[in-house]
């Protein structure tokens, strides 16, 4: 069976990649200020797509902002077990366009990958999901599983209606498991299935000293520098080894177990891969040691300035500005809640604004840490689909991002298997500039959806 499917999959990759294409060259970028225009297009691309293939009950579910989740079915038999298939077509944007080699919503293959924002995060999780559910669909015809797909169109930009989503249609989207693609793998060719999610949370804050910016040569020295202080507020948030320094803000954190940490180290990460794979220069210290960058990665929580702007960089002139602004992103680790430790860090900042500036804060929608139990014996299936389509054994990884899907997908159904998985790689650059898939993964991760698919079936519910 695995060789036939591999032949057919293989034959079928030229059209599976024309239709990631013609799904990132749509600029879906979910943030408010960009286009929303481009997100409906992009879920009508999606819809068209499930009606061309003939999937049933195709419909939008929107949440408040009108962002469209797209659902759709291929339905077999209430003896077979049902699976949810998860993936998002929103995007992030292009960043820096300069610094693209290819044009970010126009996918190009150059060598092994595919290049174009979205290639990696997530539109090929749409395209696997598809692939594997036809495939599977022409191997078993009516005896393969259940399969509901849920397409979100705001997962990049938080996904603030999700859970409204998840709750109103919870019936429709009853299943029995949920394969979310949108992950990635430890390696290239390293098939990987992720346990772990830190989650997150970000703030905006403003600090502002005066009405209007000011002629710095006339008015700087009496008037405190906005840029400053915030500069000052933002490092004390840490010390020189990155160790957050908000009180009791790692109290709650569930530390790994022997077996994990086991499992981590037989991953072979080492301080040379891991600056090759993040591009770190050669003469920046990393904050922990070699031993220690999987914990730090996947069971530790961070702090990152996303976003930093005083004045303009392109005009910028002598002037004393009137205020300061930083984005602050929050990274949690499992044990921790998003609504906690964002009070803890607004809290900590208001008690450190200086001269008694005006201080504004905005806080964003926050998703908690995930941890899974690989107990459930659908895991096993799955790291045994992997590891044959791979030809290499499966690993079970952490990841230090967020899907705030994963914990809203148990809210709603319980206790059942959440499996993570996906294509991105540490070459692929998700969120950067110069996006890319590596297609020899892209076509493993079809075939081992569908393998996943058949060894279900063959069992049914």
């Amino acid at each position: 069976m695995k060789n036939a499917l591999e032949r057919n999959i293989n034959q079928s990759i030229p059209r599976y990649l024309d239709l990631l294409k013609a799904l990132v060259s749509i600029p879906s970028i979910s943030f408010d200020n960009f286009d929303q225009k481009y997100v409906e297009d992009s879920a009508n691309a999606v819809k068209s797509l499930f009606e061309q293939a003939g999937f049933q009950n195709i419909q939008f579910l929107r949440p408040p902002s009108g962002r469209a989740t797209v659902y759709a079915e291929s339905l077999t038999s209430p003896d077979q077990p049902t699976v949810l298939l998860y993936a998002h077509h929103d995007v992030q944007p292009p960043m820096r366009t300069e610094l693209w080699d290819t044009p970010p919503f126009e996918a190009i293959v150059k060598g092994d990958r595919i290049y174009g924002r979205g290639t990696a995060d997530d539109k090929a999780g749409i395209i696997t999901h598809f692939a594997a559910t036809e495939q599977v669909r022409n191997l078993l015809g009516n005896k393969g599983p259940n399969l509901k797909f849920i397409i979100e169109g705001e997962e990049e930009s938080g996904s603030a209606g999700f859970a409204q989503i998840l709750k109103e249609n919870a019936e429709l989207l009853k299943c029995d498991a949920v394969i979310v693609a949108d992950l990635g793998n430890f390696a290239k060719g390293t098939p990987s299935i992720t346990t772990t999610l830190r989650g997150m949370s970000a703030i905006s804050v403003t600090l502002r000293a005066t009405k209007a910016p000011l002629h710095s040569g006339s008015w700087s020295g009496p008037i405190p520098d906005p840029g400053q202080a915030l500069c000052k507020m933002i490092a004390s948030l840490t010390d020189a080894s990155g160790n957050i320094l908000i009180p009791h803000f790692e109290d709650k954190l569930v530390k790994p177990t022997q077996e994990e940490l086991e499992s981590y180290k037989s991953l072979g990460m080492t301080e040379a891969i891991f600056r090759n794979d993040g591009g770190v220069l050669n003469n920046v210290v990393l904050h922990v040691p070699e031993s220690e960058l999987l914990i730090s990665l996947w069971r530790k929580p961070s702090l990152v300035v996303t976003a930093m702007e005083i004045g303009s960089r392109k005009n910028a002139g002598n002037v004393l500005q009137d205020s300061a602004y930083a984005r602050i992103g929050i990274r949690l680790a499992p044990g921790m809640d998003a609504e906690e430790c964002t009070d803890m860090l607004i809290d900590f900042l208001k008690e450190r604004v200086p001269n008694g500036m005006e201080f504004q804060v905005e806080r964003e929608d926050g998703a908690n840490p995930f941890v899974t139990d690989t107990e459930h014996p659908f895991f096993k299936k799955m790291s045994e689909a992997m590891g044959d389509a791979y030809g290499t054994p499966t690993k079970f990884i952490g990841c230090g991002a967020s899907i705030p899907g994963a914990e809203l997908f148990r809210n709603t159904f319980g206790d059942i298997p959440i499996l993570l998985t996906g294509l991105e790689d540490p070459e692929c650059n998700a969120h950067g500039e110069n996006e890319s898939l590596y297609l020899p993964d892209f076509e493993h991760g079809i075939l081992a959806e569908t393998l996943f698919f058949a060894s279900i079936a063959k069992e049914g519910k």
